[in-house]
């Protein structure tokens, strides 16, 4: 699978990433040990407050807030996802860092013998509204892409209220999308969130709650004064310390670099953004001996940390500083991560340090492709195990055509007709010793079976030709369902797709089927 080699090297060579990296999750003693120890920063009262008014917010019933009041419990512990608030809920490795979450959560409790609970934490501040607004449809026979019409300005993706481009896409989407088993409940289940008026956020999170609520989950964001108010201090050291911030977070990159591993995000003397009015969210940069957001605003470098403390609802944290954020609202004891996610972390952990938090356990999401079962059928057909579909088409076909065994057609036809030739030479003889006005008659014999093999030979032509272009097709198709665009199904297929076949009782299945399981390879399941 088409992994980072940092990622594969968590999976399968953690102690080679001992530097970047803590302790590792699938080390049981480890666990026992740090939850032992661990102990939260944060004021747990204040926390509940305001998790219970969100939750309640984005239509959370009993049972999520019951599990936010768990979190009083001075030993509770918190397995924090999360991603950008992406259309429909986003793609599948939405729902597969949610079960991870999740299954963690139950595990560890069992295991520890305390309180732990899943959170899903909203990137709600972050503005990337083009990488949020698109949704890939897999019908049973074809791959889409959808994109919503971009907004104005550059306000943190979460405000932005559903409007008349978001009307015209869903009806798109649904015009794309097969009707199928259970097509009419997904729309009515969508309508209950993503809907004119609402903002991605409260759409997106409704939608999470419902499916989630009664496996635990709870949801958390940072997009909210009280929450900034709470858990402002690394946005504080982020201004007060920047040149301390920036050699940790340099510093660490350059190991990795040292080790052979890439750095996923670039390191900047700035690690804050600053909201202003109208919602538009400005990357603040050091320009000499001050800081500016734009032409917006701008502050003396001793002024910044003291603007971001008395007003922390003005300012929002960048890829670094958000995790240390949620650390402070939540006592975070693992951290479910993707590929990429888990390459931020290799580069923070002298931040930790620095702003003198402990870095939480770093949890690689289940990776999973689904094979549905008209896909199984045609792959059984053809020579190739699934990853081999991530190749181009051009690639798969010609591996095709190398890998079969074709009949050479003009060879067989040559070779079987002096078979017949040689047979009909020596039976010629035989029946002119009979009688020589016959022999004409049997060579005329032998010529006639000589076009009846001519024209089998066109008819298998053709036959091998419908059948190497249906397996063309095929091909096609599969690499459609598994890797559309050669990019991993998890990463490309909006999970609604699966819930309008399947309906969504098929993520309590996935969700039995991984929770005896660990995220340390990728799972090929069949339905």
């Amino acid at each position: 699978m088409p992994f980072s080699s940092l990622f594969q090297d968590y999976l399968s060579n953690a102690h080679l990433l001992r530097p970047f990296f803590n302790e590792h999750p699938f080390d049981s003693e480890a666990v026992e040990q740090r939850a032992e120890k661990f102990s939260f920063i944060g004021d747990r009262t204040a926390s509940v407050q305001i998790l219970k008014k969100m939750n309640r917010s984005f239509g959370g019933g009993k049972q999520a807030l019951n599990q936010v009041e768990k979190l009083k419990d001075p030993r509770a512990l918190t397995v924090v996802t999360g991603q950008q608030l992406m259309l429909f809920g986003g793609p599948l490795f939405t729902i597969y860092k949610t079960l991870t979450a999740i299954i963690y959560a139950r595990r560890w409790e069992n295991e520890l013998g305390r309180p732990v609970i899943p959170v899903f934490w909203l990137a709600d501040e972050d503005h990337d509204f083009p990488e949020v607004a698109q949704a890939g449809i897999l019908n049973r026979n074809n791959w889409h892409s959808l994109t919503m019409k971009p907004e104005e300005g550059n306000p943190p993706v979460g405000r932005i209220v559903l409007d008349r481009n978001f009307e015209e896409f869903e009806s798109q989407f649904f015009e794309t999308l097969q009707e199928d088993l259970f097509t009419e409940l997904l729309r009515k289940q969508l309508g209950r969130h993503y809907r004119q008026g609402k903002p991605f956020r409260e759409a997106f999170a409704g939608l999470m709650l419902e499916l989630f609520e009664e496996h635990g989950l709870i949801i958390a964001g940072s997009d909210d004064r009280e929450v900034k108010k709470l858990s402002a201090e690394p946005m504080i050291v982020a201004a007060s310390r920047y040149e301390e911030v920036l050699e940790c977070l340099e510093g660490q990159s350059q190991s990795l670099e040292e080790e052979g591993y890439h750095r996923q995000a670039t390191v900047q003397q700035s690690n804050l953004f600053y909201l202003a009015e109208g919602d538009e969210r400005i990357k603040i940069d050091l320009e000499g001996e001050m800081w500016r957001a734009g032409d917006e605003k701008s502050w003396k470098v001793a002024e910044l940390a003291e603007d971001v403390r008395r007003h922390p609802e003005n300012f929002s944290p960048n890829v670094f500083i958000r995790p240390l954020l949620q650390d402070r609202l939540l006592p975070v004891f693992a951290c479910v991560a993707g590929p990429g996610e888990i390459g931020y972390y290799a580069q923070m952990k002298p931040l930790y340090n620095l702003m003198g938090q402990e870095m939480p356990f770093i949890l690689p999401r289940f990776s999973v492709t689904l094979i549905e079962p008209a896909i199984n059928r045609i792959m059984e057909k053809l020579p190739f195990d699934p990853q081999h579909y991530i190749m181009r088409i051009e690639d798969l076909e010609h591996e095709y055509i190398e890998e079969v065994n074709r009949l050479d057609i003009d060879l067989f036809f040559e070779e079987w007709k002096v078979e017949v030739r040689t047979l009909t030479s020596k039976r010629l003889t035989d029946i002119a010793n009979v009688d020589p006005t016959l022999e004409a008659a049997a060579d005329k014999a032998g010529t006639q079976f000589e076009n009846e093999l001519d024209s089998l030979r066109k008819k298998l032509f053709r036959a091998q030709k419908r059948e190497e272009e249906t397996q063309l097709k095929r091909l096609a198709r599969i690499r459609d369902h598994l890797f559309p665009e050669s990019i991993p199904q998890e990463r490309q297929v909006a999970f609604v797709s699966i819930l309008n076949r399947y309906g969504v009782e098929i993520f309590g299945q996935l969700l039995e089927l991984l929770e005896g399981d660990t995220p340390d390879m990728h799972k090929w399941v069949r339905l």
